[in-house]
């Protein structure tokens, strides 16, 4: 028997190694395209019943939006969003400010760290921190609560009482959500640039004129809006994405539990993919720097 006729003997026993491969392939994409439907359906239902939210859920809106801006009270270790993005300010303009004055440094220049700690901090560095640290204080409760929600059959219950279940646990948390990431941004923003300024001037002793000049001459305000649009983005994917998960959680609490690690993984590729493919749109492969002289 000829090899080739051998393989067509193996590919045609119904128990076959070959047919099983082949049918573990087929089921894969069937349950990865089953799933992108399911996301699909999920994402447009949440933004088709926004207007229901907003009418008949604004007291639900506002009780979520004020449980993620302060978390239980405590600052540090379970604080909220805005706790957690005037810590971030603080960390992303030390950063960005110390590792910026050590290349200008060595070539003498490290009055000129200003550059950097404004179109470096707007453009890029503090919205994918804001989006991974968003992710990761409040993305992972919202895939916690919802999923707690769904295996004890309260969201069942909710379509009981006559509460849609979407607006209500859904789109309560994505507006929420993203009015607590608008003016909570603009403040770590503010935070990291003092931030920054202090490390340059006061602990390198660099003047200050010089400083505040080159740092004013590139930052404009299309910088500053297209930045807070990256990070009020970010944080509507990011709650999609956990509220997703959570919404259809299975299994018990280590399903749950299964459920935060899916989604946490998720919204770390989607914030790294979306801000590279939003720099290149709004900025271009060979972005332009501002100077006003």
């Amino acid at each position: 028997m000829t090899q080739k006729e051998m393989s067509a003997d193996r590919i045609a026993l119904p128990g076959g190694i070959p047919v099983r491969i082949g049918r573990w392939i087929r089921g894969k994409f069937t349950d990865a395209f089953a799933e992108l439907g399911q996301i699909a359906v999920f994402v447009w239902k949440t933004f088709a019943l926004l207007p229901t939210t907003i009418r008949q859920y604004r007291k639900q809106t506002m009780k979520t939006m004020n449980d993620m801006a302060w978390g239980s009270g405590s600052i540090i270790v379970d604080g909220g969003v805005v706790s957690l993005m005037f810590f971030l300010g603080i960390a992303v303009g030390a950063v960005v400010a110390i590792m910026a004055f050590m290349a200008f440094d060595l070539l003498g220049f490290g009055s000129l760290t200003g550059i950097i700690s404004s179109f470096g901090n707007i453009r890029v560095v503090a919205p994918i921190i804001t989006g991974i640290g968003f992710a990761a204080q409040a993305g992972c409760r919202m895939t916690a609560e919802i999923g707690a929600m769904r295996i004890s059959e309260e969201i069942d219950a909710t379509e009981t009482m006559g509460l849609r279940a979407i607006p209500f646990v859904v789109g309560t948390r994505l507006i929420g959500g993203m009015l607590v990431v608008l003016p909570s941004y603009v403040m770590a923003l503010v935070v990291s640039f003092i931030t920054g300024g202090i490390i340059v001037k006061v602990f390198h002793d660099q003047p200050n004129g010089t400083y505040d000049h080159y740092f004013a001459q590139f930052v404009t305000w299309q910088d500053l809006l297209a930045s807070i649009v990256k990070a009020v983005l970010f944080c509507a994917i990011v709650t999609l994405i956990h509220c997703y998960y959570g919404y259809f959680a299975s299994g018990g609490p280590a399903g749950v539990g299964a459920a935060s690690g899916r989604a946490i993984r998720a919204s770390l590729v989607a914030i790294v993919v979306l801000n590279f493919l939003m720099t290149v749109v709004i900025w271009g492969l060979n972005p332009p720097l501002p100077f006003r002289g």
